[in-house]
């Protein structure tokens, strides 16, 4: 079977967007939410379903395909992951220059989580600890909180430290191991529709129960520094020392400058940031290329029975969140997992047609690699 000619036919057939599958992950930790649309939300031997990757060419940590999102092209027998489609066919998907660039990887994993309760604080691991420990990128990663009815119990983050937190305070914690109360030392903060957060490899969070819309780098290292989640004490081997052998050497993953740094909530807390705004349609930064380098999101609104000519600096993931139209024709639509994910090629990106069909704003999010938008 020739895998590279049903990709190239398929790009031809949809002027350069791919269609993906919806892709779920489960999480042990926490209970989800039921945001996701799912009928079952709970696997024996995983855990809650509470995660849903977009455009992902990662595997979970310890798995072979788990995490990995697969195009949608309708065929029987056929299953070809996102991952292999951009090995196979980079210059078209990425662009020349990209994929030289980035190794054939898109370069960035994109998120909806659905926790049921507060996520425990832990942390994910930059350079060189991500590469040393797990033979992983590092992880730095940013939230916009989704307009959901359903808040959750917990609409706070945990984020940093108290300025006056010291490391032996944290060591001590971290050796006992029998409580939450490494919460106390990160201050809390609360999270509103339509704003987020960046985060920093390094630095300790909890996030809030609010549906969000995650992007980050490609990677699935993680370290919990809670012991206690709610009502358990979890593996002090499986989630804290996992990768590093010691207390002592979790240490070293965090970034105390700036877990500790006063200015912290002026300098991370995210709030859009318009760049084009008329009748027709509005686009804000969501995730802002002045920020960070390692990724960038606009979201896009669109008034009904409004086409747009539209054109980006790179391939990137689309994801429609409300509302239904088309982009270079082919059909998208808000809230069905089938029809609201696509991959928009670095041919299509360049030069693109998004046409709102409903009697409703239609509402997408785009998400873009490392120093597409510098």
């Amino acid at each position: 079977m020739d895998l590279e000619k049903i990709i190239n036919r398929e790009i031809d057939k949809n002027n350069g967007v791919l269609r993906l599958k919806p892709n779920y992950v489960a999480r042990p930790l926490y209970p989800a939410g039921g945001r996701l649309g799912l009928d079952k939300i709970y696997i024996n031997g995983k855990g809650w379903v509470s995660e849903r990757w977009l455009g992902s060419a990662v595997n979970v940590l310890g798995s072979r395909d788990e995490g990995l999102s697969e195009l949608n092209l309708g065929l029987e027998n056929v299953k070809i992951y996102f991952r292999e489609a951009l090995s196979m066919l980079p210059e078209r998907l990425l662009g020349k220059s990209y994929s030289k660039l980035y190794n054939n990887r898109f370069g960035v994993l994109t998120k909806i989580l659905d926790p049921g309760i507060q996520i425990p604080l832990h942390i994910h691991a930059g350079e060189p600890y991500a590469r040393i420990y797990w033979n992983s990128n590092p992880k730095e990663e940013a939230y916009h909180y989704l307009d959901h009815p359903c808040k959750g119990p917990t609409p706070y983050i945990h984020l940093g430290f108290h300025t006056d937190v010291t490391e032996s305070e944290v060591l001590e914690l971290l050796k006992r191991w029998s409580d939450d109360r490494i919460l106390d030392l990160s201050p809390a903060y609360r999270c509103n529709i339509g704003e987020g957060f960046h985060v920093l490899a390094g630095v300790v969070h909890a996030p809030c129960t609010l549906l969000t819309l995650e992007v980050q780098e490609e990677s699935d290292v993680g370290t919990i520094l809670q012991a206690k989640v709610y009502d358990r004490i979890i593996s002090k081997e499986q989630y804290l020392l996992n990768g590093p052998i010691s207390e002592e050497e979790v240490l070293k993953l965090i970034n105390w400058d700036v877990c500790r740094d006063p200015k912290f909530y002026r300098k991370y807390h995210i709030v859009p940031e318009i760049r084009e705004s008329n009748r027709e349609f509005t686009e804000r930064w969501i995730f802002n290329p002045k920020i960070s380098r390692k990724f960038s999101g606009i979201e896009l609104r669109i008034a009904p029975n409004i086409k747009l000519n539209m054109s980006r600096k790179g391939a990137f993931l689309l994801f429609a969140w409300r509302g239904k139209g088309k982009i270079n024709g082919l059909e998208i639509v808000g809230g069905d997992p089938y029809r609201d994910e696509v991959f928009v090629s670095y041919e299509a990106a360049k030069d693109h047609v998004i046409v709102n069909e409903g009697k409703e704003e239609l509402v997408l999010y785009e998400i873009f690699g490392p120093d597409v938008y510098v």
